[in-house]
């Protein structure tokens, strides 16, 4: 069982082009007990912060699949190029069953889609927070 307490260790950053979607993931993120949630509009910015060395990298990556600068299935590719193992949740609105074979060939781990609730991304970001927490 899933505690809130093991919630507070996880580290999560949000990428989407939509301010908006920003906030409101921060804000449901924040009420679930995630320690500790960053986001950024810009997908190169997502990128350098997933590559920053720090002391404990992002554990969990939520990224929109539709942006002007690079699709989040790019910064998908980009991330398994690297060798990074950060779960990576991606937001749709509308993906076609050949780009979903292409996520999950590229290493997706979760989608949530869009309209979205709140309790399905909590429902969505615990289940891929228990996988992080079983593999520590």
């Amino acid at each position: 069982m899933l505690k809130s307490s093991d919630l507070s260790t996880i580290e999560v950053l949000v990428c989407d082009d939509d301010t908006v979607i920003l906030r409101i993931m921060e804000h449901i993120l924040s009420e679930l007990g995630i320690g500790r949630v960053q986001s950024t509009s810009n997908p190169k910015t997502a990128l350098q912060l997933l590559k920053e060395p720090v002391a404990k990298p992002f554990d969990i990556f939520v990224c929109d699949w539709k942006m002007p600068e690079m699709s989040g299935i790019e910064l998908l590719r980009r991330v398994r190029a690297l060798g990074m193992s950060t779960q990576f949740v991606m937001l749709t609105g509308n993906a076609t069953p050949e780009a979903v074979s292409e996520a999950v060939e590229l290493g997706v781990d979760a989608y949530i889609a869009k309209p979205f609730t709140a309790e399905q991304v909590q429902q969505k970001i615990t289940t891929v927070a228990k996988r992080v927490l079983a593999k520590r």
